[in-house]
């Protein structure tokens, strides 16, 4: 690959990351993949060299991606990176996390002479082939020039936002409207179901007048039905990553002295409404 990416690493191979990778598999370059999950490492065997740890893949790769849940675990995958990667090669953070967070491992990253950006993500396209996400970037934008094949191996639309911490900013305000309408989009069906609409109706309505997401229409398919244990174990994932979104929309709107009664009040509901549909 051009640019001086030979090697690329990929860390997370959850519901989101796992899709990443799936993507950049397909490039003529040669991948490596780390997850916690043996379960999700063993899915890449036979498309992508599977490293027995962190610092095993930092060692061999000129791009490193991170999708992990929270800014814990993307701080303890910066932590075991930095030391085994070589200067000059690049960190892309997809993982939704504080700003602050963002800035204190950009810090350091520079200080090791190793490039870190922000890359966060959203789906786009509800596919299991091709590219699937809008990738927003955060950092230097020479750099994200650099890493572009990267990122278009996976994104339907990449986009400059501005410095380290505007493009969590930025993911962070998106997520916060994706959970408000899937808690209203639950609770709207609870409503219509108790008031004896016919729940096809209504989601003709609402698909043809426009308020009906995807993330809402996932979400209201689920409690309709939640299916399998596994099935419901991935979406008692949700229901924490959920209360985590809005806790950082929370802290977001605090640090620039927004008020957020709405924020707060989803989130105070998100987790347990969400775990109450898988266990219907």
């Amino acid at each position: 690959m051009s640019n001086g990416i030979n090697r690329i690493g990929f860390i997370g191979l959850g519901s989101m990351g796992g899709a990443q990778a799936r993507e950049l598999a397909k490039l003529a370059i040669p991948l490596t993949v780390y997850d916690v999950s043996d379960a999700a490492m063993r899915t890449f065997e036979g498309r992508a060299k599977l490293a027995g740890s962190i610092g095993d893949l930092g060692e061999v790769s000129d791009v490193v991606g991170i999708c992990v849940q929270d800014d814990a675990q993307v701080n303890d995958c910066i932590d075991q990176l930095l030391p085994a990667m070589k200067p000059e090669s690049t960190i892309l953070v997809h993982s939704t996390i504080s700003p602050a967070t963002s800035k204190s491992v950009a810090a350091k990253a520079e200080a090791r002479g190793i490039k870190l950006l922000e890359a966060s993500v959203t789906r786009t396209e509800m596919t299991q082939d091709g590219p699937f996400v809008f990738c927003m970037i955060g950092g230097d934008e020479a750099e994200m020039a650099r890493v572009q094949p990267v990122l278009d191996a996976y994104s339907t639309n990449t986009m400059y936002v501005g410095p380290i911490g505007s493009a969590m900013a930025l993911k962070i305000s998106n997520n916060l409207v994706s959970w408000c309408e899937i808690m209203l989009g639950l609770e709207c069906q609870k409503l219509a179901t108790a008031a004896g609409v016919p729940i096809e109706k209504l989601l003709t309505v609402m698909n043809r007048n426009g308020v009906m997401s995807p993330p809402m229409a996932g979400f209201m398919a689920f409690a309709r039905n939640p299916g399998d244990e596994k099935s419901r174990g991935l979406m008692a994932v949700q229901a924490g990553i959920g209360e985590k979104d809005l806790t950082l929309a929370e802290r977001l709107a605090s640090d620039a002295g927004v008020a957020a009664p709405i924020t707060t009040y989803v989130r105070s509901l998100v987790k347990q409404t969400v775990l109450d549909v898988c266990e219907s």
